[in-house]
């Protein structure tokens, strides 16, 4: 045993380029089923921002509109098409706004059935007028025939009580819109309500938090319809901070929506990265986020707690463009790899044979 640790000591640098050869044929044969994955998203057409961006202007959805197609020149800066678009869209959305100011309907009823009503509507908020006429209304329709709608009533409570805090005015407005444009679902309608009657204030301000973010991060439009998105405050909190901390995180959840969320819900910084990924590729990507493939993606890279272990905080992101280096030639990296460890261990047995030959004949 001493004998053979002293030859394999004499014949080290053999077993250790054996080692690393073998090591290589692991990480590209255990990175295989992502790699197909990677390229198979990778071959699918890209978004067509300029288009998007279009028929949200269209529509009247300027802050998404805006949003698009600033995400669209993070990667195109040189389309100069999409960018006269973006300025169109500025120019036309700040005509509106002051256009939907001078008329106020949204102001007078609170309801966000149009573009100008629903400016309308946020506007008034923001100057308390909106939370009274809520007051009155919802507060009239409890006194006659205990009819009216708990979630506004208490919103618009929240609004007052919130004008001192600017930071996130926002929030109040908008959970009522989405609540009157059915943009929320019923069960965050029945979580809020559970927080409200639990006099949970702590956790409905983290809510008007996480809102107000989303819509200083993207638009008020925007996050209206995130709130669709989201079952809890929790998902919703969860959404808030992928948008926050990510510039095309807003772009992303409106490209993929309720696909893009459910990923986002069972998935760490991986599932972000590809959620914005599958963005940019617009509904193929989306429909992509279906597929096993994605399920594969979102798994941890099998070298990650090694890498983890060396570069704390930085190994997702080395790992990532490695692989973003490797994909393309990986069909001939891998028969290198094993090839080279058949080499080594061909010469290392060469070596050790002769010696261990030897030394059966001095026994002798």
């Amino acid at each position: 045993m001493i004998r053979l640790a002293f030859q394999l000591w004499r014949s080290k640098w053999g077993f250790l380029r054996l080692l690393v050869a073998c090591f290589c044929v692991y990480a590209l044969a255990a990175d295989a089923p992502a790699r197909f994955a990677r390229m198979q998203l990778s071959a699918l057409p890209d978004f067509d921002y300029l288009a998007e961006t279009r028929a949200l202007r269209a529509q009247g959805r300027y802050g998404e509109a805006v949003m698009v197609a600033q995400t669209g020149l993070e990667s195109q800066p040189a389309n100069a098409e999409l960018k006269s678009e973006l300025d169109s869209t500025i120019a036309e959305r700040d005509g509106w706004l002051l256009k939907a100011k001078r008329f106020g309907m949204g102001a007078l009823s609170g309801r966000g059935d149009s573009l100008e009503s629903l400016i309308g509507a946020v506007a008034a908020d923001f100057f308390v007028v909106g939370d009274l006429r809520d007051l009155v209304v919802e507060g009239s329709k409890q006194m006659i025939d205990g009819d009216s709608d708990e979630l506004v009533l208490t919103l618009s409570l929240v609004g007052i009580v919130t004008t001192v805090a600017p930071e996130i005015d926002w929030a109040p407005s908008i959970l009522k819109a989405a609540k009157r444009a059915g943009h929320m679902t019923e069960a965050m309608m029945d979580s809020l309500k559970k927080i409200i009657r639990a006099g949970d204030k702590p956790q409905l301000a983290h809510v008007c938090e996480d809102v107000a973010g989303i819509a200083k991060k993207a638009s008020p439009g925007a996050a209206m319809r995130v709130l669709k998105l989201t079952d809890s405050p929790e998902d919703l909190a969860r959404v808030a901070r992928f948008i926050e901390s990510n510039s095309a995180g807003a772009f992303a959840l409106h490209v993929t929506g309720k696909e893009g969320a459910l990923v986002l819900k069972g998935a760490g910084k991986g599932g972000e990265d590809l959620i914005i990924a599958a963005a940019k590729k617009g509904r193929a990507g989306t429909h992509f986020l279906t597929g096993p493939a994605a399920r594969v993606l979102t798994r941890p890279h099998p070298l990650l707690g090694l890498a983890k272990a060396i570069w704390k905080g930085n190994a997702e992101k080395v790992l990532a463009r490695i692989a973003e280096r490797v994909d393309p030639r990986a069909w001939f990296l891998l028969p290198a790899a094993a090839a080279w460890a058949l080499l080594e261990l061909g010469l290392l047995v060469r070596r050790l044979r002769p010696q261990r030959a030897a030394a059966l004949k001095s026994r002798m």
